[in-house]
């Protein structure tokens, strides 16, 4: 699925201009906004009615966190896919997000040609990162990859990267 007009996009930020403006600017470019709001709670709810096929997602909302959300859309709709959209890229906040589910991570400063390609690429499935954030996400990864194994009941399993996701990491 790559042809904008069948993407239906979700909009959560909790600055109203901000909302509005990366709506307006999908709507243009021919993605179908199936929904928009400033709360996180609110797109938990929502999301399910409206499916989404990408959720673009800010970190900080004023009700609960972004990577609070993330986890309550994945477990209402599993293959939702979810584009964070943060001005913050602090490593922290990355990390989690990519823990959490995201399938990219883009900050607030990219130019609207690269924001919209990165919705048409995390529509497909592609793993869309700042540039730098990738080197971040691999590296995480990798420290992951290279230590002991958790026993099970250490906590949750450690996701997983596919071998598509992990080329995307790459590039």
């Amino acid at each position: 699925m790559t042809d904008a007009a069948r993407i239906r996009v979700m909009v959560v930020d909790d600055h109203p201009m901000w909302r509005e403006a990366v709506a307006r600017d999908l709507t243009e470019a021919g993605y179908l906004v199936v929904g928009s709001t400033g709360e996180g709670r609110q797109a938990v709810r929502v999301a399910p009615a409206t499916r989404p096929d990408v959720v673009v997602l800010d970190l900080q909302l004023p009700d609960i966190s972004g990577v609070e959300v993330i986890r309550g859309l994945r477990a209402a709709l599993p293959d939702v896919r979810v584009l964070m959209l943060s001005a913050s890229g602090e490593q922290q906040g990355v990390l989690d997000a990519m823990k959490a589910g995201a399938t990219g991570y883009l900050l607030k400063s990219a130019a609207s040609a690269e924001f919209l390609d990165a919705v048409r690429r995390t529509a497909a499935g592609e793993a869309v990162f700042t540039p730098g954030l990738a080197g971040l996400v691999l590296g995480e990864y990798r420290r992951l990859a290279a230590g002991p194994a958790p026993a099970a009941e250490d906590g949750p399993e450690v996701p997983k990267l596919t071998a598509r996701e992990t080329e995307g990491l790459r590039l």
